[in-house]
């Protein structure tokens, strides 16, 4: 029975994560390590003004509200964490649902001045770095990095930067 009621939590913990190919079932940045960089705060655009992203700061973390013209709004939390020049959100669904486990979702962040650049760190060889350092579960083609979230974090610390590690950068530009 205990195998099953986990496949069910990973297989929920999963599907909220539309983005990324890459996610923690752990939180991989505390209170106690995120960093608030007042730079990211603000109203944020694609080039187009289709997509925005409203950054606020919320206790030692952000909250973000994600809005496009094609779909419906999404809210999340996050926290940062910076080693040396890398700088990953712990991107987290603010939206509680009693049969879904969210997950924890690294996103690379760039700031300068009015520009925003983002990627989701999920690149194959990434993936494949996840699954020979840590504890890790396949599921179609999403993997979830089952490990304590100190381990998580040390993991991307060590490979996040790499350029083998993401794709083109989105880039949004600041509003107000």
């Amino acid at each position: 029975m205990k195998p099953l009621i986990l496949s069910l939590v990973l297989a929920g913990a999963i599907t909220l994560t539309g983005c990324s190919t890459l996610v923690s079932l752990n939180p991989f940045v505390t209170d106690e390590q995120a960093v608030m960089d007042p730079a990211l705060v603000g109203l944020w655009t694609d080039h187009e003004g289709k997509e925005t992203y409203r950054i606020s700061q919320d206790g030692t973390g952000y909250g973000i509200r994600y809005s496009s013209d094609s779909s419906d709004s999404y809210q999340f939390k996050a926290r940062l964490m910076v080693v040396g020049d890398l700088r990953i959100l712990d991107l987290v669904s603010a939206n509680e649902d009693a049969f879904q486990l969210a997950v924890h979702t690294p996103v690379r962040v760039w700031i300068d001045g009015s520009t925003l650049r983002f990627d989701f760190p999920q690149s194959d060889w990434l993936k494949e770095q996840a699954g020979r350092q840590l504890p890790t579960v396949l599921a179609k083609d999403r993997t979830l990095m089952t490990a304590p979230g100190e381990a998580v974090r040390g993991f991307l610390s060590k490979n996040g930067a790499d350029p083998k590690a993401g794709d083109e950068p989105e880039v949004l530009h600041r509003v107000q």
